[in-house]
């Protein structure tokens, strides 16, 4: 299977690259810079960006043997990590790199996307903490929170087949056990949270089995 990586240069999307290729899978990974990312055997780079539709359809294009899925790892940016950091990405970044994804999709006969989307986007905000709830109306985490529910409302209209995994909060890299709480994260706990390398991981499994198209599984470790 070829799959295609947008964010493939970010914190998880280095690792869904990086799993993809230990299971044997074959990746293309659109990136801003080639350098992000070391060449490894299977692993095709593009330089570019998802807010650019051509460039979608030059990382499709790339390799003879087309990719059949997206995987996304596209997240908002900020100065640091801190809520209340400055924002360094556009307010509809993810909205609108998956516009041009699906788009891209369609004319390439791609059938499938899984998007890394987050606990608190679309129906699991009712299952979400109050403080997490109030840090993310109040800081500038709110642009990432907007924009995560556009997302989600994108690909539940697209048509393709999707998952939309709704990791709580990123903490750590290590490939720990995965808990899944359904469409909405009801008894998710109070702060929840999930290594990167444990997203990745559900990411490429989404991919490979279709236990979950269709669903947006709220997940911790």
């Amino acid at each position: 299977m070829r799959v295609l990586v947008l964010g493939g240069s970010g914190r998880t999307g280095k690792l869904i690259v990086e799993e993809a290729l230990e299971r044997g899978h074959q990746v293309t990974a659109l990136v801003r810079k080639a350098g992000s990312l070391d060449a490894r055997p299977g692993l095709t780079l593009v330089e570019g960006t998802p807010l650019e539709r051509r460039d979608v359809d030059r990382a499709i294009t790339a390799t003879k043997d087309e990719p059949s899925i997206i995987i996304s790892a596209l997240g908002q940016t900020r100065t640091s990590g801190n809520p209340w950091a400055a924002v360094t990405s556009p307010p509809r970044f993810m909205a609108d790199s998956i516009n041009n994804a699906i788009a891209a999709a369609n004319v390439h006969s791609i059938h499938k996307i899984i998007v890394m989307n987050m606990f608190g986007a679309g129906s699991s905000w009712q299952n979400l903490n109050f403080l997490m709830k109030g840090t993310m109306k109040w800081s500038n985490m709110a642009q990432t929170l907007e924009d995560q529910n556009l997302v989600d409302e994108i690909v539940k209209n697209s048509g393709l087949t999707f998952v939309l995994a709704r990791p709580a909060m990123l903490k750590g890299d290590l490939p720990l056990p995965i808990k899944q709480y359904g469409d909405e994260g009801e008894g998710c706990g109070f702060m929840p949270s999930i290594s990167a390398k444990s997203v990745a991981i559900f990411l490429l499994d989404a991919a490979e089995q279709e236990h979950w198209d269709g669903k947006t599984p709220v997940l911790s470790n």
